[in-house]
């Protein structure tokens, strides 16, 4: 199998990384010009859960037209480069290529679909986590669940069966989905609505859970979340209390980790909001559904965006 990653950040990285050990044929694409260089001089050092290292000499490309057609292309770039990734990758996409998205929060896939036939998306989640230690270096953390994914009409045919096969044989644990992709979705964008908590707060998973005013945030926007989802014509048992559900499912998972969010104000990145409690409140707006919650985290980390840029600005 072909392999194109779009985006060598942490999980684009981690990915693409596995994949290479596992002996699959892949190629990293990467717009940014310092890392695209590290990687091609000095390879890709990859961090393993058990704190082993290993170094691959992976092909990586700012130039989607070098690859030629593959088999599966992955983007792995944050939510608000999605639209300029999925107009990328035309020169890579031959009529058996499937696109797959694993992206946080929603958006994603509508985006895809501008530029890809709707029949040859695949869409889901995963539970893996992985952060940059540098141009050329990444560090997967692991995770339990793996991913899942599925076609956007829910069916499973052979050349789905074949990137699963691909993705286990890497140790990318994959659960296709058959049925409605977007239950997985929005049950784990319960969870991410909360992200905002933390990246204002600083908190690690297992402070958001020791501290009660934050545990009551995070809940509040859980339970607002489910009722967009409901409004969205969902069912899944989770919707039923949300917030309970985060608290005592998702969250203690995360313990002593930053969420991918804190990562970004941290490091002076620009944040995923736009894909996230934004996006909830827009389709919150076309239903009818009030999401005062969302929006206030929102308006907040907007503006912390806006101080960086300033702080920037300000350093020049």
């Amino acid at each position: 199998m072909k392999v194109a990653i779009v985006g060598a950040g942490g999980i684009g990285g981690s990915f693409g990384a596995l994949l290479h050990l596992a002996g699959v044929d892949v190629t990293l694409i990467e717009v940014d010009p310092r890392r695209v260089e590290a990687i091609s001089k000095n390879g890709l050092e990859i961090v393993l859960p058990d704190g082993s290292e290993k170094k691959c000499d992976i092909k990586i490309s700012d130039d989607p037209s070098s690859v030629g057609v593959v088999d599966l292309i992955q983007i792995s770039v944050k939510g608000y480069h999605t639209e300029s990734a999925a107009k990328s990758i035309k020169p890579m996409v031959g009529p058996e290529t499937y696109v797959l998205s694993v992206q946080n929060g929603l958006g994603n896939l509508r985006r895809i679909a501008e530029h890809v036939p709707e029949d040859q998306i695949l869409g889901g989640i995963t539970a893996l986590s992985a952060m940059p230690l540098g141009l050329n270096r990444v560090k997967f953390n692991g995770g339990i669940g793996g991913l899942k994914f599925g076609r956007l009409d829910g069916t499973i045919d052979d050349r789905l069966k074949k990137v699963a096969e691909t993705f286990n044989q890497a140790g990318l644990e994959v659960h296709l989905i058959e049925g409605d992709i977007r239950v997985p979705i929005w049950r784990k964008l319960l969870a991410n609505a909360g992200n905002c908590v933390a990246a204002m707060t600083g908190f690690t998973g297992t402070q958001l859970m020791a501290c009660e005013e934050t545990k009551e945030l995070t809940a509040l926007l859980a339970n607002e979340t489910a009722e967009v989802a409901k409004a969205e014509g969902l069912d899944f048992p989770e919707l039923e209390n949300a917030g309970e559900y985060v608290l005592t499912q998702c969250l203690p998972g995360v313990k002593d980790n930053k969420i991918s969010m804190l990562q970004d104000v941290e490091a002076n990145r620009r944040t995923e909001i736009d894909t996230l409690n934004a996006e909830i409140c827009r389709v919150g707006k076309e239903h009818g559904v009030p999401t005062p919650v969302n929006h206030v985290m929102t308006l907040l980390i907007k503006a912390r965006e806006q101080k960086m840029l300033w702080d920037m600005e300000a350093e020049k």
